[in-house]
């Protein structure tokens, strides 16, 4: 599938002399240089751009993207409903060639090549392929739901079988808020830690779903479901991740976040020492 970007009509050019108002005024604003930053990760819709910034109603976002659009640095593509927004990289080029370049002293030369090159480096990432990568499993287990959903969802329960956290010896806690809109996270001390994401659903024990940032401009989105057997439970996991991710991203990714990797101590967790006895195989 082709990743080629058909822009709206008459927002792919360079600015013109006129054009220079609407340039300072659409970076003016530190929220419009915050949405520019978030698009240059990569294209967003409307919603995710909401979603990214949460201070910020819809409207509001809209009225940000209305200003970059207005100023051809922003250009919008419409797939069905969605609107995608992407980073106009011509025009900032335009913009930066007219009034960063044209005044820079001329002592700073060298510098002022290798910022070109270092931004047009980073602007390039606009049009990087954003890619889509699904991860299921299903396990079964000869427990009840209630026991599987504590054992994903209790933080002490989920350390002995996923014993890897981002602040390693700091961490003073991991919390996960049992509500819909409830954090998950590592506690650090005074303020500190790192967000592993936001509950978008909860209904135990039958289903829990967070979305999480892996990294900037990417998004993973986990969902659980527990059901009931004849002989337990049975978990399907569905795992979502949609961003600019690099090959080497990618396979940490699949490595960390298959869930079927952690089987046998998921198992030990949730059956006790049966979880010890051979599966076959």
């Amino acid at each position: 599938m082709s990743s080629a970007v058909a822009p709206e009509p008459g927002r792919t050019r360079a600015p013109r002399p006129e054009d220079d108002d609407a340039f300072w005024r659409a970076f003016a604003s530190p929220w419009r240089r915050a949405i520019l930053d978030a698009l240059v990760a990569g294209p967003r819709t409307t919603g995710e751009l909401a979603d990214a910034f949460p201070e910020l109603s819809r409207f509001a976002v809209m009225q940000h993207l209305e200003v970059l659009t207005a100023a051809g640095i922003v250009v919008v593509e419409r797939r069905g409903r969605h609107r995608f927004n992407h980073v106009n990289a011509a025009a900032l080029r335009g913009f930066y060639e007219r009034w960063v370049n044209r005044y820079a002293d001329a002592a700073a030369t060298e510098l002022t090549a290798l910022r070109r090159h270092l931004e047009e480096e980073h602007m390039s990432t606009a049009t990087e392929t954003v890619k889509v990568l699904r991860l299921e499993s299903e396990l079964r287990f000869s427990a009840p739901p209630e026991r599987v959903f504590r054992a994903l969802t209790d933080p002490d329960e989920v350390l002995k079988w996923f014993p890897y956290t981002y602040g390693e010896g700091r961490v003073k806690r991991i919390v996960l808020e049992p509500r819909v809109g409830g954090l998950q996270y590592e506690d650090w001390g005074e303020g500190a830690g790192h967000l592993y994401g936001t509950v978008l659903e909860w209904d135990p024990p039958r289903r829990v779903t967070v979305r999480s940032r892996l990294h900037a401009g990417t998004i993973m989105d986990t969902t659980n479901t527990v059901e009931a057997t004849d002989t337990g439970s049975v978990l399907r996991s569905s795992r979502v991740i949609v961003g600019p991710i690099t090959d080497e991203q990618e396979r940490g990714i699949r490595s960390h976040g298959d869930l079927a990797r952690f089987e046998e101590a998921i198992r030990r967790v949730v059956e006790g020492e049966r979880g010890d006895a051979p599966t076959g195989g």
